[in-house]
């Protein structure tokens, strides 16, 4: 990606291989421009001050836009993402929007599947770690980034589909940590912008702590979790199995727009490659790339004890698991 924006985030610097595919731009422009309500696609069950849908995804002759009322419009179009803001104070908004909902529904549009996981690299080749809210993902990813391995996603996890298997991309190269976790990972007294003012995670960047591994790996598994917060003496990790068929299913579930791409009427993907087809529907051609790499890739059970003197050893039970697959 290309861009004359600084984020608040320090971003990874890659040796040029030719064009960037992918242009950020954003301005401030005062008024919102006019869109068609039966353009819209999808408008979020979630409310802002005003009672608007906080999230709305329009289709418009060339793209997407996807809109955040009163704060900004994003459109997306293939190579390209414009970001059209409303007020200057709302500056913080532009990468809270971008490194979540916009670039997931862009990865999505361009044929790469966005799960909501964490991945790190082990033995050279991608794992992957999705869980429910308060399973325990950010604080087992920051551990084994803490232990030495290569972060490729913190939060967004982009998959690609190849002749050779599935492979999953560099993210954005920061770590999201409650207080607690910036305190036992990180070494020094830091201040680090909240990811956002009404929470209370903090948006820590990967140099603080460990090394991002910049090319796409060949994803060995996808590990759901299931932390297991009453554990006693003789807790031990466990890995199970999850068949292909029910596989399918949790991937669904942790993709990171799964509610936007089940309710949305009439999408069509547009394709920055040759390979999409522009023609396809979103939910079908979602259901397409989720049931391939269900198939390509072990999916895994993976139950550990809550606690941070267990991590060390949920550490070798993934790696001895990995090396097995």
């Amino acid at each position: 990606m290309s861009t004359e924006r600084r984020f608040r985030t320090p971003m990874t610097s890659v040796a040029p291989s030719g064009e960037p595919d992918l242009r950020f731009d954003c301005r401030v422009v005062c008024h919102a421009a006019s869109l068609a309500a039966d353009a819209c696609l999808y408008a979020s069950p979630d409310k802002n001050h005003y009672g608007e849908s906080a999230v709305q995804l329009y289709a418009v002759a060339d793209g997407y836009v996807m809109r955040f009322p009163r704060v900004a419009d994003f459109t997306l179009t293939p190579g390209h993402i414009d970001c059209q803001l409303r007020d200057p104070a709302l500056d913080y908004m532009v990468e809270v929007c971008l490194l979540g909902h916009v670039f997931s529904c862009y990865l999505e549009l361009s044929g790469i599947t966005a799960l909501h996981a964490g991945a790190v690299e082990v033995d050279g080749r991608a794992v992957l770690f999705a869980a429910d809210r308060t399973g325990g993902k950010s604080t087992l990813v920051t551990s084994l980034v803490e232990a030495g391995f290569a972060l490729l996603a913190d939060d967004i996890s982009a998959l690609t589909i190849t002749a050779q298997g599935a492979r999953c991309l560099h993210g954005f190269p920061q770590l999201k940590m409650t207080p607690e976790q910036a305190r036992r990972f990180v070494t020094g007294e830091q201040d680090y912008p909240l990811v956002h003012p009404a929470f209370t995670k903090l948006s820590v960047p990967l140099q603080a702590l460990g090394r991002a591994q910049t090319e796409p790996l060949p994803v060995a598994a996808i590990y759901l979790l299931a932390r297991e917060r009453e554990a006693g003496p003789d807790a031990r990790t466990q890995i199970m199995p999850v068949p292909a068929s029910e596989a399918v299913m949790h991937l669904a579930r942790h993709s990171f727009l799964w509610h936007l791409l089940e309710t949305q009427r009439g999408g069509r993907a547009f394709a920055p490659g040759a390979a999409q087809s522009a023609a396809a529907d979103l939910r079908i051609d979602r259901f397409m790339r989720l049931s391939r790499i269900a198939a390509q890739v072990p999916v895994r059970h993976l139950h550990y004890p809550s606690g941070y003197q267990w991590l060390p050893d949920v550490h070798q039970a993934i790696v001895d698991d990995v090396t097995t697959l």
